[in-house]
C-alpha cells in the first residue's frame, strides 16, 4: 500500500481528523510505503536504508529490503542503532562490539541469497529516530519493521516508526511483524 503524507508534526498528526498515515501504517497487514513531497534519493550510487534491531519485525523488514535492493540494483545500508545503557557492569566498548557482531551475523545469511547487493552495515550510537532519519536523507527509501503494541494508532505503529513518519525525508516503508 502506498500513501502520501504532508509530514505533519506528531501533535498535528494525532489531532488531525483527516490524517490517515499513522492509523493505516499501524494497522495494515501488508507493507506500507509513505511518500512525502519531493521525496527522492539523491545519492549516487543509490541505496536503501534498513533498520535492524533483532526483532521479528526487523527480520521481515530486512527480507523486504534485500529483495527491493536486488530488484532496484542498489546498495543496502543495514543500520543498528545502539543506545548506551545508563548503568551497566560491562564496558561500553564490549557492548558496542557485541552489537556490531550481532548486525554482522544478522546480514550474513542474506549475503549468500543476494550476492549482487552491495552491503554497508553500520552500528551507530544515538536515538534511533534521529540516527535513521539522518542515514536516510539521501536514500531511495528506508525500510523499518513495525512492532508497536496496543493503545492508540501511534502506539501500534511503534515509537520509531511514528517518529520516522514525521522526520524522514525519504519514503518510509513499514513492514509488519509476521
Amino acid at each position: 500500500m502506498v500513501l502520501g503524507t504532508r509530514h505533519l508534526r506528531r501533535v498535528e498528526e494525532i489531532l488531525s481528523s483527516g490524517s490517515v498515515v499513522v492509523p493505516v501504517t499501524a494497522q495494515a497487514g501488508c507493507p506500507v510505503v509513505v511518500v512525502g513531497d519531493g521525496d527522492e534519493g539523491g545519492q549516487d550510487p543509490p541505496y536503501l536504508v534498513v533498520a535492524v534491531d533483532g526483532s521479528e519485525a526487523s527480520g521481515a523488514a530486512l527480507a523486504l529490503a534485500f529483495e527491493e535492493a536486488d530488484l532496484r540494483r542498489c546498495a543496502l545500508h543495514p543500520i543498528a542503532v545502539w543506545q548506551p545503557p545508563v548503568f551497566t557492569l560491562s564496558s561500553g566498548d564490549t557492548l558496542f562490539h557485541d552489537e556490531r557482531r550481532h548486525l554482522s551475523g544478522t546480514v550474513a545469511g542474506w549475503r549468500e541469497k543476494y550476492p549482487d547487493v552491495e552491503l554497508r552495515p553500520e552500528v551507530r550510537i544515538g536515538s534511533p529516530v534521529e540516527v535513521l532519519a539522518e542515514a536516510g536523507e539521501q536514500a531511495l527509501g528506508m525500510v523499518v519493521g513495525r512492532r508497536g503494541q496496543g493503545g492508540y494508532a501511534g502506539m501500534k505503529a511503534g515509537s520509531v516508526v511514528h517518529g520516522l513518519l514525521s522526520r524522514a525525508r525519504c519514503p518510509v516503508i513499514t513492514v509488519p511483524a509476521p
